[in-house]
């Protein structure tokens, strides 16, 4: 099946890896790749999950693609850069290892963290990304995380969860804290 875990509220990441716990727990095999992302502070402790493997496709620093930045200016402002040649070979690698993991059957579960912002800011093809969905749908439990999941996505999902800040600490200039958002 396919979950789709989306919006603007905080959480999408922390129920997927929850997912996946009880997955592993359950003992299913779990693969987590973690588009765009360098470190998160979770992976400390998930890989000492048996049967419960993550894999980061990310650089420090927070981009955008050079059409996004081109009309979110404001961007540029807070250090926000435009994504290079090498962090498209990364999201494409992430990809690509989704694609030989669901090949291979040595998983169960298939979490691709932050692939609706990858597809969002295109770094992936949208047709590619849904050929491969429908191809494997019934194959393993692929779930999806992040804001703005294209609708084309949310309709041919089994289940879609949408998360909706009500209130954020952000707006209060609260940085992410460690433990917490990382």
């Amino acid at each position: 099946m396919i979950y789709v875990l989306t919006g603007n509220g905080k959480g999408k990441t922390t129920s997927a890896i929850g997912m996946g716990v009880r997955g592993a727990g359950a003992g299913k095999k779990v693969l987590m790749i973690q588009f765009l992302k360098t470190e998160s502070s979770e992976n400390k402790i998930i890989e000492k999950i048996k049967n419960f493997d993550v894999r980061l496709f990310g650089r420090k620093g927070f981009f955008v693609s050079k059409s996004y930045l081109k009309t979110h200016l404001q961007l540029r402002k807070i250090g926000v850069r435009e994504a290079t040649k090498k962090d498209y070979e990364l999201v494409k690698k992430g990809f690509n290892l989704a694609e030989r993991a669901v090949k291979s059957k040595k998983y169960s579960i298939l979490i691709l963290d932050e692939i609706c912002v990858v597809l969002k800011l295109g770094f992936l093809d949208k047709k590619e990304v849904l050929g491969f969905l429908r191809e494997n749908q019934k194959k393993i439990d692929i779930v999806l995380t992040g804001r703005q999941c294209p609708k084309r996505i949310i309709e041919i999902a089994d289940l879609v969860t949408g998360f909706k800040e009500v209130k954020h600490y952000y707006q209060k200039g609260v940085k992410s804290r460690k433990g917490i958002e990382y």
